[in-house]
């Protein structure tokens, strides 16, 4: 019996539980069969990932046109992962330029998101790093985290993050309650702390290199499961002795898939070209129906 061409019940139940599964990335799936992806046809990527199915090498290549359509649809971050598998160094290190180039042609085709890893002569010290969870920061004078949950949901995930005793970088988001707008929620909701002061040239040119990276966008990827979020340069930091590279706010590291456990690790993080402000912030998740 071919189970791809079946139309029983339990068939049913099990291609619709494996379409439910696969609306986002599955980042055990991911750190577990990256490499196999990248060398396996769309009829083994189902057969891997629904539990309990178990079919001949014939049937997996003799699917209908609708699976196929079903199968072509998963996620393109996940494609994102498994294409940069092989593309990065072992230990969270410096990348070449030429790393860097790859990497950025490969998140323009799977994400259609132009990034850089310069922009106007300037460069943070490195594009892959280390990233740690950070806490909210206050928005406007007299912000507590209270105030920081959009509903019930919001404070059970983020709530607990708590809120930095210190300003931003680049001080409040507003100067009132009043004055907040949902441009500005969104910066503070995804912001990230990066180690400005360590770009080259920031020493000699302080000034101008601030200006430059308030509320920069930046394109930051784990690169284990192909989860992305765009946010905003909205701190400086993390130490050097921390040992990490930057910093994600509770929503980012959530979108990142980082939120839980060690609360950190490996990431890769790009300027995004955007002289439009045509990218929005938030998590980046693109299926073939969303391109």
């Amino acid at each position: 019996m071919n189970l791809f061409k079946s139309k029983s019940p339990k068939f049913e139940h099990l291609r619709k539980k494996w379409v439910a599964r696969h609306k986002e990335t599955s980042q055990n799936f991911i750190e577990k069969h990256a490499r196999h992806i990248a060398a396996t046809s769309l009829g083994g990527l189902m057969l891997m990932s629904t539990p309990g199915m178990s079919v001949s090498t014939h049937s997996a290549n003799t699917l209908t046109q609708e699976e196929g359509k079903i199968l072509a649809s998963s996620s393109k971050n996940a494609l994102l992962a498994s294409e940069l598998v092989d593309k990065l160094p072992k230990d969270v290190a410096k990348l070449t330029p030429e790393q860097d180039e790859i990497i950025v042609g490969l998140i323009k085709k799977d994400l259609g998101i132009e990034v850089k890893a310069e922009i106007d002569s300037k460069r943070l010290n490195r594009t892959f790093g280390v990233i740690g969870g950070e806490q909210h920061l206050y928005r406007y004078p007299g912000d507590t985290v209270n105030t920081h949950a959009r509903d019930a949901q919001d404070w059970a995930m983020y709530g607990s993050s708590g809120i930095a005793p210190g300003l931003g970088a680049w001080g409040y988001f507003a100067p009132s309650k009043e004055a907040m707008t949902q441009d500005l929620e969104q910066r503070e909701r995804y912001y990230l702390a990066v180690q400005t002061f360590l770009s080259p040239g920031f020493a000699e040119k302080v000034g101008e290199y601030r200006d430059f990276y308030k509320f920069r966008k930046m394109l930051v990827i784990n690169p284990k499961t192909g989860q992305a979020v765009v946010a905003v340069i909205g701190d400086a930091g993390p130490a050097e002795w921390t040992g990490k590279h930057l910093g994600g706010s509770p929503e980012v590291m959530h979108e990142l898939g980082l939120a839980e456990g060690p609360r950190k690790g490996p990431v890769l993080y790009y300027f995004v070209d955007d002289p439009e402000n045509k990218v929005p912030l938030g998590p980046v998740k693109l299926t073939e129906e969303a391109i």
